[in-house]
């Protein structure tokens, strides 16, 4: 039966990708299938990894799905009770938006999730691979409109950007799995699509506005942070959209802003921005993984931050190394590479220009990179979460590397 669900959903899903006016128009023509089967194939791998004996006990997508079971049968019971629960907690309040434990907050990003794989086990029978697939068809869309959105800035290009979009390995199986990150990422390309098409056009439509707004959310339930960092990001794009020098307004901006999240705490305590990142650090120290890396406690100072930044950066950009594991071997050959194409990117940067997008694009990913290399001192988290923004640097550096300009006739900016 659940074999049958699952081919029977692949089916669908591939009807819908090769017919829906969104996926029709992409570009990708005969790839998107192909696609759509490595993702899933890379969710199946996702899935059969973490039934293995020695990962299954810490594995979140399996504990999420168990829990979705209970969820469903309450939502045939008592529908009203199934969507209140979600805004009820234990606490005797709900807590810092950014702490790790004893929060509502940070408990609404799992019960979230558990109440989709709820809703979607209504149209599965309670199959777990039957929704993979069904939620591959969603991570899909994201990375489709992202991928839209790069061709139309670098035309002849396509098989580079799929690629760079679609084919990265740890963002292939760490967002082809039941679990949160492709959603997140989904939501993430989705955001910049629209972005993008405010850029272009000067305006967006309601359902436009809609959308988006609905994609804030689902990132804010998830990955909060994340959400955060894109209002610098986008900003500056809209800035410099008219601008010649976009790298000098970026940069000028972000400095700003550096700033001022070091001066905010002089102003009130309840905007201490350092103090939020060193809890983030604290909560993870206290945590145990076989991928922990020793790590100088941060002090919520510029000082202390200044200090560390040179193993923000190595954990953000360089690890893992592979004389660490040689578990992490593959994701050593992956980072190498990207590091190389970074290389020839600075190498080949003023023969390339850059829209405003792709700076926003840019300084997103790498914004993601360092908060996670000052807050994360586990390699295995750092890999999973680097691998949500690849599909935003890549492209831009990968054309950067081949010296490809901004075709002027398909320009994202008036």
């Amino acid at each position: 039966m659940e074999a049958a669900l699952f081919i029977f959903y692949v089916f669908v899903c591939s009807i819908l990708l090769l017919y829906l006016p969104f996926f029709k128009s992409s570009g990708l023509k005969r790839w998107i299938i192909p696609i759509f089967l490595l993702k899933v194939g890379a969710g199946f791998a996702y899935a059969r990894f973490y039934l293995l004996p020695k990962n299954y006990p810490g594995a979140d997508t399996w504990r999420f799905f168990d829990q979705s079971l209970g969820e469903t049968k309450l939502l045939l019971r008592n529908p009203v009770s199934f969507f209140t629960d979600l805004f009820t907690h234990g606490y005797a309040r709900t807590g810092n938006i950014f702490a790790g434990e004893n929060s509502y907050w940070n408990d609404l990003k799992s019960n979230f999730f558990v109440k989709i794989l709820a809703l979607l086990n209504l149209l599965t029978f309670n199959s777990y691979y039957a929704n993979l697939v069904l939620l591959n068809l969603v991570f899909m869309t994201g990375l489709v409109a992202l991928f839209k959105t790069f061709s139309r800035i670098y035309p002849s290009k396509e098989l580079l950007l799929a690629l760079a979009i679609f084919c990265v390995p740890s963002t292939l199986f760490w967002c082809s799995g039941v679990h949160k990150d492709g959603l997140v990422l989904s939501a993430l390309g989705l955001v910049f699509y629209f972005f993008s098409k405010l850029l272009q056009t000067g305006r967006l439509t309601i359902l436009n506005i809609v959308v988006a707004l609905l994609c804030c959310i689902l990132i804010f339930f998830f990955r909060n942070y994340m959400l955060f960092a894109l209002v610098p990001a986008i900003a500056c794009g809209w800035l410099a959209r008219c601008h010649e020098k976009k790298m000098v307004t970026f940069l000028g901006i972000y400095l700003a802003g550096i700033v001022l999240f070091f001066l905010l705490p002089l102003v009130s305590p309840a905007l201490n921005l350092p103090g939020v990142i060193v809890t983030k650090q604290q909560e993870f120290l206290q945590l145990q993984g076989s991928s922990f890396i020793e790590t100088t406690p941060l002090e919520p100072t510029a000082q202390s931050f200044i200090s560390f930044l040179p193993a923000a950066i190595k954990m953000a950009f360089l690890r893992p190394f592979n004389i660490e594991t040689l578990s992490y071997l593959p994701t050593v050959v992956e980072l190498y590479a990207i590091n190389l194409l970074m290389l020839l990117c600075v190498l080949s940067y003023k023969r390339a220009p850059l829209s405003s997008f792709a700076y926003s694009c840019l300084f997103y990913g790498f914004s993601i990179l360092l908060i996670c290399g000052y807050t994360i001192p586990f390699v295995g988290a750092v890999v999973r979460y680097r691998s949500i923004v690849y599909p935003f640097i890549l492209p831009v550096i990968l054309m950067i590397a081949t010296r490809q300009h901004t075709h002027p006739s398909k320009h994202i900016e008036k």
